[in-house]
């Protein structure tokens, strides 16, 4: 006698006890709670850059690093860099004055997620995955590129 096993789709199956995401999908859920707090960080530097000369300082195509030579006006101070690393897009003039940068969160094509840096009104853009500025020791690093890298 052959007892016939009911079809697969009445069989109801137990509800996972726990769902575990594929580290990528973890680590972009944790990049887009970080963001608005990285760049609201960024702009509060970029603020205190407002009205200041940029200029154009360099490129290194291995790392990919843009430098932008920033000289506060109406102060002692000396000028000093921003870099771009890991730039992906740039584009708008070599020198400006009354520079007014300001930074936000965007996706590139790939999903990838980079800081946009632009000042509207010289048609500045500069897209990159961190932003140093050494002289007041300053890092804004999506740290989870990293992690999706490693």
């Amino acid at each position: 006698m052959t007892v016939a096993k009911p079809p697969l789709d009445t069989q109801a199956a137990a509800p996972p006890l726990l769902v575990v995401r594929p580290r990528a999908e973890r680590v972009a859920r944790l990049a887009k709670m970080a963001r608005p707090k990285l760049v609201a960080r960024a702009n509060e530097f970029f603020k205190t850059c407002d009205g200041s000369d940029a200029t154009f300082n360099g490129y290194t195509e291995t790392h990919s690093r843009f430098i932008l030579a920033v000289r506060p006006t109406g102060r002692s101070s000396e000028s000093f860099g921003i870099s771009f690393v890991t730039c992906l897009y740039l584009a708008g003039p070599t020198f400006w004055s009354n520079a007014q940068l300001r930074c936000k969160a965007v996706e590139d094509s790939d999903g990838a997620l980079l800081y946009e840096i632009a000042d509207q009104a010289v048609g500045f853009t500069v897209r990159c995955d961190t932003i140093v500025v050494p002289a007041y020791g300053l890092t804004f690093a999506h740290e989870w590129s990293r992690q999706l890298a490693g």
